[in-house]
């Protein structure tokens, strides 16, 4: 069967891909793309997030936000400037997890950024952070799942697989 035709039929998309089977070149996303518009129905209630609620008998969490991505970002092959907070090295020092935030010192300072504007990202290969000031463009491939942490909750979750320093444009 005809490739184009089998992808029509599947509802895939035939954008152009590398060798290993990543485009070849990303969609470059801003941050405000990642905002859901005002109309779009929130989904459950993000998972582990929430403020005690001690009017009952025992503790409850009482949900601050709803699970509220922009679902079409789900499996895009994206490439997204910002400020990594670093949260876990391998034993040399290489960081192969981090939050990637839209402004130096989000998520140091409280309260952190909204929750789809925090994307937690899990690299292929370790990276040596040189600089926590300086902005990164991260490649890889977005999700739209929910992930909690210790130091913020993010609707967008990011299998990394190239990080490089961002270049200013004059």
């Amino acid at each position: 069967m005809n490739r184009l035709i089998f992808a029509v039929l599947l509802g895939l998309s035939l954008a152009a891909t590398s060798a290993t089977g990543a485009p070849a070149k990303p969609r470059e996303l801003t941050w405000d793309e990642m905002i859901p518009p005002v109309s779009a129905p929130p989904s459950a209630a993000f998972p582990g997030a929430g403020i005690p609620d001690k009017s009952g008998d025992k503790p409850a969490y009482v949900p601050m936000y709803t699970f509220n991505p922009v679902k079409e970002l789900d499996g895009q092959y994206v490439k997204l400037p910002g400020y990594i907070v670093p949260l876990e090295s391998d034993a040399g020092g290489l960081l192969n997890e981090f939050l990637l935030v839209p402004y130096f010192g989000a998520c140091i300072h409280v309260p952190p950024p909204p929750p789809n504007q925090i994307v937690y990202v899990k690299l292929d290969k370790p990276f040596n952070l040189k600089s926590m000031a300086d902005p990164y463009w991260v490649t890889g491939r977005m999700s739209t799942k929910p992930w909690t942490g210790d130091m913020a909750d993010t609707d967008y979750v990011m299998a990394g697989d190239k990080v490089e320093i961002f270049e200013w444009k004059d």
